[in-house]
């Protein structure tokens, strides 16, 4: 009589299974180190992006107003908009342009105006800073 060897032995099954259990684990692993770099990118652009678009409207607005329209004191005022740095927050007319600001410096002489805004610290602690220095027309 011939023996049937259909089948697989458990030492075959087991063979399977650890190879297969190493490739799940390798996937796994690559999946949740690109989860990890997507979200700290993601916070990285948003501290960014919160910093551009302050900067995007002072110069706008700075650059559609005149000189003698430009005031300073504990808010900046530029025509009929109002700046203001409140905690972590800045207001332009009342309104949120922006929640994670660490600083908004200026200074205005009779020649130009300098701008310096900083963001608070991402998750990676990095702070992301932009200045400008906008000369007026005389």
């Amino acid at each position: 009589m011939i023996k049937s060897e259909k089948g697989i032995t458990l030492i075959e099954l087991l063979g399977v299974l650890a190879i297969l259990s190493l490739v799940i684990m390798l996937i796994s692993s690559a999946h949740l180190f690109g989860q990890k770099q997507y979200m700290q990118q993601k916070d990285e652009i948003n501290h960014k992006q919160e910093v551009q678009l302050l900067m995007s409207h002072l110069t706008k607005d700075i650059r559609i107003a005149s000189v003698e329209e430009l005031s300073a004191g504990d808010d900046l005022k530029i025509g009929s908009h109002h700046y203001k740095l409140e905690g972590s927050s800045i207001y332009r007319d009342s309104q949120i342009v922006s929640t994670k600001l660490a600083e908004f410096n200026y200074e205005i002489t009779e020649d130009y105006i300098d701008i310096e805004i900083s963001s608070v610290q991402d998750k990676r602690g990095e702070q992301h800073d932009l200045s400008t220095r906008i000369y007026f027309r005389k």
